[in-house]
């Protein structure tokens, strides 16, 4: 492999505009020397340990060959299947050891994503690579995604057992982007309680993105305590409220009043039906929601996500579009671009 008489800014240049399309950075690679940094710093960016699958052992033995690629290394996604953990699917556990050594090579990662770990299927080498990965300084972004049978017992149980090393580090670590993807049988509450705790080695109250799927009616007070820690730092909030008739016979109140700084509002899971009156509407909902923001807000764009439920076969046209339309026009005064997707049930042949 040659050396390119190209300036080393143009080759990075051209690697930054490809950084989406792994099979010309692949290329890109290949080149000669001078293009194998740039590209790999691209391509290792972003990476996945799939603990049930070959390859993770094979990507972890690669970082351990060649230690400075952990150094590109700025988001980490840790995951296996659902059906994973299932005893009586699975013959041979896999290996554990190469991933728990490689994840000690990073020391510039941004943010982690957590999917489906449960707590008594990792081996103590593996949850301490874990733990140490959770407290870098450099980490600011926090997926967490619950298995089938967990709530959040992994993160909880992965600081308050006995595996503390000497040498952590006792200060929390301030936290940018929160994403919580809950599962049917979680409790938001107990997140909150954990993340305000004495346990947790985070620090929540300087948020800017929060994502929080699957709440149920039953996270009303956690979620507008967890809005109210954050505060004015809060500049998107993605929300997955709770499903069909829920939030609205316990009227589930979203409670934006500390959160100054919104500049994107997302809300999703709004349920229209059109076999009940208007005041228990998905509309009606969210025309109580809206009007109670303040009229000072800075909210830029607003993201709803509709289901349109109807049994008749027939176009429903849901009330109270139009006192919406007036919230909007009257109270959003920064609003630039409002998108409603809905999604119609197909029982409606049009």
């Amino acid at each position: 492999m040659g050396a390119s008489r190209l300036p080393q800014e143009l080759i990075n240049a051209v690697t930054d505009n490809l950084r989406k399309d792994h099979g010309a950075l692949l290329a890109c690679s290949l080149v000669c020397r001078s293009w194998l940094p740039s590209s790999q710093r691209h391509l290792f960016r972003r990476v996945t340990f799939a603990l049930d699958e070959d390859g993770c052992v094979q990507l972890a033995q690669v970082l351990l060959d060649s230690p400075h690629l952990a150094n590109y290394i700025r988001e980490l996604e840790v995951r296996v299947r659902p059906d994973h953990w299932d005893r009586e699917r699975r013959s041979v556990e896999p290996d554990q050891s190469l991933p728990a050594a490689a994840l000690r090579k990073l020391s510039k990662l941004q943010g982690i994503q957590l999917y489906n770990l449960e707590k008594d299927h990792l081996t103590v080498d593996l949850r301490q690579s874990l733990r140490w990965v959770l407290l870098l300084p450099s980490l600011t972004s926090l997926t967490h995604s619950i298995g089938q049978h967990e709530n959040i017992d992994f993160l909880q149980d992965l600081f308050t057992r006995g595996d503390r090393q000497d040498d952590e580090p006792r200060e929390r670590r301030y936290l940018s982007h929160l994403n919580l993807e809950l599962a049917m049988q979680s409790n938001l509450d107990v997140y909150v309680d954990w993340f305000l705790g004495p346990g947790s080695p985070f620090e929540i109250s300087h948020i800017q993105n929060l994502r929080v799927n699957r709440l149920s009616a039953t996270d009303e007070k956690a979620l507008n305590r967890l809005l109210r820690t954050i505060g004015s730092s809060l500049i998107q909030a993605e929300l997955n409220v709770p499903n069909q008739w829920l939030y609205l016979t316990l009227g589930f109140d979203i409670k934006l009043e500390y959160n100054s700084n919104i500049r994107f509002l997302s809300l999703s899971n709004i349920y229209i039906e059109d076999t009940v009156d208007y005041g228990t509407c998905g509309t009606a909902w969210l025309q109580r929601f809206l009007s109670n923001i303040d009229a000072s807000n800075k909210i830029e764009q607003i993201k709803l996500g509709v289901f349109c439920t109807h049994t008749f076969g027939e176009v429903y046209s849901a009330p109270g579009w139009g006192q919406i339309d007036c919230i909007l026009a009257g109270k959003f005064r920064e609003l630039e671009e409002v998108d409603i997707r809905v999604l119609a049930a197909p029982t409606n042949p049009k």
